[in-house]
């Protein structure tokens, strides 16, 4: 099963950077060239254990702390052929938190001259939080020999291994960035110490990276520390089953109901709600702002760091209260708030779903002002609300037939009148096919083209006076809808094609089965 998971979801449920997309068994992690003579490094030749500890930092753009996550366990190793290990003591911890997590884990692994490879997890669940196991063994990995080759978060890295003694260095030569995920590594220190047996004594790793996801910007600090334990107990390690870890409950199974009670627990359910869109959570969210924050405290809130803008507006929306409805409205009215701001609040208002005359005031009187640069915004969303809730239908319906007997902002009116998904307005609508302005009389095709019971009116459109930009709304909304012209209309349409010399247009007709004949 292959992962694919948002990389500061996973920080937050204390797994970092190591997370990877890729297969959790059986995998092959160095790469393979000419090998040298070197001194034999003995890793899990006699039973070892060790105790493992990863630290993770989110920090927002402003350098906010968003979450920190700790996890830890002791790892044991059995010194046999079979090579296999066992994670005992195991604890998470979100924000000081602790989390629910299974107390041990088996697994089988491949140890070859110091390199772990072909971690076998047992078919545990693909998004168990353990997954980051392999990657910690990457780390302890190590050769003088060849070069090895690893995957994380950030792509595939190659390093080279020096070790002076019983110190060992490591040097990245290659880097292939995955596409979207982060920048390079602001920084990445990586030193291993060994024993006198040539056996892993201690591995500090830390790294700094940056992680975009669409506007925002998080900076992502990681630690790693792994210690070897002085023990005499013997410790029994039973045959186990390919799928052993199968039954273990998976990470989002173990997760406790979210509960919001302080500023960090709303940060860090603020930053899982920018990545998952949890309706249920982010009307958590919109309860707890609604009572900890007036309407002054939010605007801070935000300017403090706009990049928590949508995630607010989204769980003020899903909060459906009437005092959710207002401060969305009152919103609107700051002026310490930007454009872009105001645009996602217009949206919330028209997506509200449970909207009084609040909501259509707040957007109405935007409308109605011609030179505000939102006024367009708040109206395409007056019709949104007639769809969003049909309570208030008929309040907009009356609303946008009087908009499409104005010219202002008609283009926009039609628009919202196929956001609002009301047939009535569709004759109003028909009225424009013959406007003046072409740009009105292409967005009129552009929603009557979708609609079979005005092809014959549309086509008349078209063929009394042929333009680019109209035929190409109106093929690509025959297209959208699936709808097939009738023998009458392709008729019609076969005569402009045979009489215009427009390439533009004889491609775009093209697309419908019209060609010459």
């Amino acid at each position: 099963m292959k992962l694919k998971v948002t990389a500061l979801l996973l920080i937050c449920m204390g797994i970092g950077i190591f997370y990877f997309t890729g297969d959790n068994t059986a995998r092959p992690i160095a790469k393979k060239t000419t090998q040298q003579s070197q001194p034999k490094v003995v890793l899990p030749l006699q039973s070892s254990s060790y105790s493992v500890t990863i630290e993770s930092a989110v920090l927002s753009q402003n350098s906010t702390p968003v979450t920190h996550s700790s996890l830890s366990w002791n790892m044991h190793f059995n010194g046999t052929g079979e090579q296999q290990g066992l994670l005992t003591d195991i604890e998470l911890s979100n924000n000081a938190k602790p989390q629910p997590l299974v107390k041990e884990l088996a697994f089988r692994f491949t140890e070859n001259n110091g390199v772990f490879s072909h971690v076998d997890l047992l078919a545990l669940p693909s998004d168990h939080t353990l997954n980051v196991l392999p990657n910690i063994l990457d780390l302890l990995s190590f050769t003088e020999a060849r070069p090895l080759t690893f995957n994380d978060a950030h792509g595939q890295k190659t390093y080279t291994y020096q070790r002076i003694n019983n110190e060992v260095r490591r040097q990245i030569t290659a880097h292939k960035n995955k596409p979207v995920t982060t920048k390079n590594d602001v920084s990445e220190q990586w030193h291993l110490t060994l024993n006198t047996n040539q056996q892993p004594l201690h591995l500090s790793y830390s790294s700094e990276s940056i992680w975009h996801n669409k506007d925002q910007q998080y900076q992502i600090i990681q630690k790693v520390y792994v210690q070897r334990l002085i023990t005499t107990q013997d410790r029994t390690f039973a045959n186990v089953s390919s799928n052993k870890n199968a039954a273990l409950a998976s990470q989002q199974k173990q997760k406790d109901a979210h509960t919001i009670h302080d500023e960090t627990s709303m940060y860090v359910a603020i930053a899982e709600l920018q990545t998952t869109l949890d309706p249920t959570l982010a009307k958590l969210i919109g309860a707890f702002l609604l009572q900890e924050y007036d309407l002054t405290e939010l605007i801070a809130l935000i300017e403090q760091d706009s990049s928590l803008s949508s995630a607010i507006i989204y769980a003020l929306q899903k909060e459906q209260s009437p005092l959710a409805e207002q401060m969305l409205a009152d919103l609107l009215t700051t002026d310490r708030l930007t454009t872009h701001i105001k645009q996602k609040l217009l949206i919330a208002l028209g997506r509200f779903g449970a909207s009084s005359t609040v909501s259509f005031n707040a957007l109405a009187e935007l409308a109605d002002k011609p030179n505000n640069p939102l006024a367009k915004t708040a109206l395409l969303n007056l019709g949104s609300m007639a769809k969003f809730t049909p309570e208030q239908s008929s309040t907009v319906e009356h609303y946008l037939s009087e908009q499409l007997k104005s010219e202002q902002h008609l283009s926009t009116a039609i628009l919202a009148s196929a956001n609002s998904k009301n047939t009535a307005l569709l004759p109003h609508i028909a009225k424009l096919l013959n406007h003046q302005q072409k740009g009105v009389k292409r967005d009129a095709v552009k929603v009557l083209s979708s609609k079979a019971q005005y092809h014959d009116q549309v086509v008349a459109t078209i063929l009394s006076s042929p333009d680019v930009k109209i035929v190409d709304a109106f093929t690509r909304a025959i297209s959208d809808s699936g709808l097939v012209l009738s023998q009458y209309n392709k008729a019609r349409l076969q005569s402009l094609y045979n009489t215009t010399q427009n390439p533009i247009i004889l491609k775009r007709l093209q697309t419908l089965g019209i060609k010459s004949t």
